[in-house]
């Protein structure tokens, strides 16, 4: 397994752990106060929304010419 690989499935199992149980309870359930106007629990998933696509992009850049289609 290649670097960039190895560091896409941390970059996954980190998201996993803040969307779900460990890292949603950090944010909590409140409705206050507001991140550009959405809730901080909505805010917090748009949030790593926004970092996947920047991170698989960067995947993307690091693996660029290596897969070929046949």
């Amino acid at each position: 397994m290649r670097l960039a690989d190895a560091a896409l499935a941390l970059y996954a199992l980190v998201c996993l752990a803040a969307l779900t149980w460990p890292g949603l309870a950090l944010v909590g359930g409140a409705a206050e106060p507001l991140v550009l106007g959405l809730p901080r629990s909505l805010a917090w998933h748009v949030g790593w929304v926004a970092l996947s696509f920047v991170a698989l992009a960067l995947y993307h850049r690091a693996t660029r010419g290596e897969h070929e289609d046949p």
